[in-house]
């Protein structure tokens, strides 16, 4: 039987190996409603928390305290393996929320390091809900199996990047040469999503003159939200 996995932050964990006999009370209010309102688990029941240090924790349900707490005992602790080839920031121009939390959620999934909202010329949003976004991440990292949880970063403007983040670029455009994960060498990557408009002229003046790289997706045009994850998912 599927085990439902859960993040709870690293200090609340780390107490808890130290304490007597492995036990821990939780008092992280969405934890605690997600395991007793919305899935209903009972005392006894197993379950798995990681706190995103590569170890996840098999732990037992021994008893609810109210509504806001629940004391958990740690059975067992193991070494998640899940590894991505390389750690991708993934740099998004701002389009609508709902496609924003599709990138969020689908770039989790396939193992997207980074995600840096960016608010270049032909951005439709200047805006996100931070919030919910890091809930959207948590959430998809617990159910996709992965230890870590992507890193929010804040929304920066497209000019800044460059002083922000010492990577290696790689901008997607059409009519350019395919992307291939053969030709990347670094470890990191940076790839560089415009807006459903596309880049500027500007834009592109810019990016030949930080020298970045000019990579398509093929033939045909993509969405942006679709571009993201294809593109991501080519080096994940």
């Amino acid at each position: 039987m599927k085990l439902h996995r859960f993040y709870i932050p690293h200090k609340t964990i780390s107490e808890g190996i130290l304490a007597e006999k492995n036990s821990i009370t939780i008092t992280l209010h969405s934890f605690v409603h997600q395991i007793s309102t919305v899935l209903k688990l009972q005392p006894n029941e197993k379950i798995v928390i990681f706190n995103g240090d590569g170890t996840e924790y098999l732990s037992n349900i021994v008893s609810y305290e109210g509504k806001n707490k629940v004391n958990v005992k740690i059975e067992e602790a193991s070494k998640n393996n899940v590894l991505f080839k390389k750690e991708v920031y993934l740099f998004f121009s701002l389009i609508k929320k709902d496609n924003v939390e599709w990138v969020l959620e689908k770039g989790t999934e396939v193992g997207v390091s980074h995600f840096i909202p960016i608010v270049s010329a032909r951005s439709e949003k200047k805006n996100i809900n931070i919030m919910r976004a890091e809930k959207i991440l948590i959430e998809a990292s617990e159910q996709c199996g992965r230890n870590k949880v992507p890193i929010l970063h804040p929304i920066t403007k497209l000019e800044n990047i460059f002083n922000d983040f010492k990577l290696q670029f790689v901008v997607l455009e059409k009519n350019t040469p395919a992307l291939e994960i053969e030709q990347t060498l670094e470890n990191t990557i940076a790839l560089l999503i415009g807006p459903e408009g596309g880049w500027t002229p500007d834009e592109l003046a810019l990016f030949e003159k930080q020298k970045a790289t000019f990579r398509s997706l093929g033939p045909t045009v993509l969405r942006s939200e679709t571009a993201a994850i294809v593109a991501s998912s080519r080096f994940c």
